[in-house]
C-alpha cells in the first residue's frame, strides 16, 4: 500500500512543477534583455525544469513500486535518477553562485562589459566542470536510504557545493554590500535565509527522521522554487529590465546629443564672427570700388558668405529646437512696424531677379499685439526668402489678415509666389530637415533645406498651424495661422 509520505511527495511536485511551468512560460513570453545576468538566470530555470522532470518520474516509478505495479529491480534506475536530479541541483547552486557574483560586480563597468563579451568561454568552463563532476559521482557508491551503510559520497560531495555555495555568496555580499544595486539589496539578502533554512531542514529534520535521500532532495527543490520565483519578480522580471535598459539609453542619448548640442552651438558662434567681418569687408569694397570686375568678384565673395551666414544662422536655430532651448519671448508690439522691417529687408533677397514683391496688410489686425515678435518676424522672413530664391519671374506677394475673436487675434500669414513649385510628391517632405527635391539639388539655386524645417518648428512652437498648396511650375502658397493676443488701449508699452 502507498505511504502517506509517496502521497505527499508527489502532491508537492505536481505543484512545484505546475508553478514552474507558470514561471517559464511567464519568463519566455516577454522580451528580455540580453545579458550575462539573463543568461545565468536562462539556465537556473532550465536546471529547474530539469530537475522536477527527473523528481516527477522518480517519484511516479516509486509509487507504482509500492504499490506492487513495478518490480523493486528498478532500484538501479532509481538510484541513476537521483543521481542525475543531484547533478541539476548542484548546477543551480554553482549559477547561483555566478549569478550573485555578477550583481555585486555590475558597477564595474569594464568588468561587467568583459563577461558580456566573453560568457560562452565562461558557460564552456563550466560546462566541462558540471561533465567532470557527473562522471565522478556516477562512479562512487549511492543508496537511496541515508542510513544504508553505503559510504554516501555523492550526497557528501553534495552537500559540500551548497555550503561553499552559500559561503561565497554570502562573503561576495557582505564585502560588496555598499557597491550592490539598492534594487537588488533586499531579494539577495533573502536568499540565505532561504537556502539555510532548506540545508538545516533537510539536514536535522529529514535525516533524523530517518526519511530517504528523495525527501532530502524533495524539499530542496521547493525551497530553490522559491527563490527562482523570488528572484522574477525583482531582480529578473522582463519589463523592470527593459525598462531599466531602455533609461540607460535614454540618458546616454541625452548626453550625446548635449555634446552635439554644445559642440554645434560653440562651432555656429565661432565661424559667425569672421563671416560677419567678410560680410562687412566685401560690402565696404563693393561701396568704395569702381572697377567692375572686382566689383562682381567681391559680389560673389560676398553672396557666398551670407549664404554661409544663413547656413550657421540655421544650425544653431535648428540645434536649439532639437535640443528644446528655444523659450517664447512674448511682449507687446505692433505688427505694422513688424511688417515695414521685413519689407525693408528683402531688397537683397530680390537681388536682380525680374520680379515684384507685394505686401498687403488688413486694417483689421490691432494695433498693438502681445506675442512672440521675434519669432514671427523669422517665420515670415523664412517663407519670403524661400520664395525669392524659388522664383526667378513673376511675383512674391505677401497678405496679413485676422479675424478676431474676443481677445484674440488669429492671424493668418499668406506667402505666394510664382516660382518653379512643388512636384506633388514632395509636399510632405519639404518640411524635412536638410531636404531638397531631386529638382533643386542639380539647380544654381543656393540652399540647404533648414528654412522650412525651422519655419514649421517656430510655428508649432507658438502652437499655430502651417499648410502649403502648389502647382508644379506655377508657383506655391504657404499659409500660417498663429493666435495673439489683443493688447488693449490702456496697456500699450512697447518692448
Amino acid at each position: 500500500m502507498m505511504s502517506f509520505g509517496l502521497i505527499v511527495n508527489m502532491t508537492s511536485l505536481v505543484c512545484c512543477f505546475m508553478f514552474f511551468v507558470f514561471l517559464f512560460v511567464l519568463y519566455f513570453s516577454k522580451k528580455n534583455v540580453d545579458n550575462i545576468e539573463n543568461k545565468i538566470y536562462r539556465r537556473m530555470l532550465f536546471c529547474n525544469g530539469g530537475y522536477i522532470i527527473f523528481l516527477l518520474i522518480f517519484t511516479l516509478l516509486d509509487i507504482l513500486v509500492n504499490l506492487g505495479k513495478v518490480s523493486y529491480d528498478i532500484y538501479d534506475f532509481l538510484i541513476i535518477l537521483n543521481k542525475i536530479g543531484i547533478v541539476f541541483l548542484s548546477l543551480w547552486f554553482i549559477l547561483l553562485c555566478f549569478y550573485i557574483f555578477i550583481v555585486v560586480n555590475e558597477k564595474k563597468e569594464k568588468f561587467t562589459e568583459h563577461l558580456n563579451h566573453n560568457s560562452k568561454k565562461y558557460f564552456i568552463g563550466l560546462y566541462v566542470f558540471l561533465f567532470i563532476y557527473t562522471i565522478i559521482l556516477f562512479m562512487e557508491k549511492f543508496d537511496l536510504s541515508i542510513y544504508s551503510g553505503v559510504e554516501n559520497t555523492a550526497l557528501i560531495s553534495f552537500n559540500a557545493v551548497v555550503i561553499l555555495s552559500i559561503l561565497l555568496d554570502l562573503i561576495m555580499v557582505i564585502t560588496n554590500f555598499k557597491k550592490i544595486n539598492k534594487k537588488k539589496i533586499l531579494p539577495i539578502v533573502i536568499i540565505f535565509p532561504l537556502l539555510s533554512l532548506g540545508w538545516t531542514y533537510s539536514i536535522v529534520v529529514v535525516i533524523n527522521s530517518g526519511n530517504e535521500l528523495k525527501d532530502y532532495i524533495i524539499f530542496f527543490y521547493i525551497v530553490i522554487t522559491l527563490i527562482n520565483y523570488l528572484m522574477f519578480f525583482t531582480i529578473e522580471n522582463p519589463d523592470l529590465k527593459l525598462i531599466n535598459q531602455l533609461t540607460l539609453a535614454k540618458n546616454e542619448a541625452e548626453k550625446a546629443s548635449q555634446a552635439k548640442s554644445d559642440f554645434l552651438s560653440s562651432m555656429s558662434h565661432e565661424l559667425r564672427t569672421p563671416l560677419n567681418a567678410i560680410v562687412g569687408l566685401s560690402q565696404v569694397v563693393i561701396n568704395t570700388t569702381s572697377e567692375s570686375e572686382t566689383r562682381r568678384d567681391v559680389q560673389e565673395i560676398l553672396n557666398s558668405s551670407n549664404n554661409l551666414l544663413e547656413l550657421v544662422d540655421g544650425i544653431l536655430d535648428i540645434n536649439q529646437i532639437d535640443s528644446n532651448n528655444l523659450e517664447i519671448n512674448n511682449s507687446n508690439y505692433k505688427m505694422n512696424d513688424l511688417i515695414n522691417d521685413i519689407i525693408k529687408m528683402t531688397d537683397r533677397r530680390i537681388e536682380n531677379k525680374n520680379i515684384s514683391f507685394r505686401a498687403n496688410i488688413s486694417p483689421d489686425i490691432p494695433e498693438i499685439l502681445y506675442g512672440d515678435k521675434g519669432k514671427i518676424k523669422t517665420i515670415i522672413l523664412n517663407l519670403l526668402t524661400n520664395a525669392f530664391k524659388y522664383t526667378n519671374d513673376g511675383f512674391v506677394e505677401l497678405d496679413v489678415n485676422c479675424f478676431n475673436i474676443k481677445d484674440k487675434c488669429n492671424i493668418r500669414i499668406t506667402v505666394s509666389d510664382t516660382g518653379i513649385g512643388i512636384v506633388p510628391e514632395d509636399i510632405d517632405k519639404i518640411f524635412d530637415k536638410f531636404y531638397r527635391s531631386e529638382e533643386n539639388k542639380d539647380s544654381n539655386i543656393d540652399g540647404t533645406g533648414l528654412g522650412l524645417s525651422i519655419t514649421k518648428s517656430l510655428v508649432e512652437l507658438l502652437d499655430g498651424k502651417i499648410t502649403v498648396n502648389s502647382n508644379y511650375g506655377e508657383g506655391s502658397t504657404f499659409t500660417v495661422t498663429i493666435s495673439q493676443n489683443i493688447v488693449s488701449d490702456d496697456n500699450t508699452e512697447i518692448l
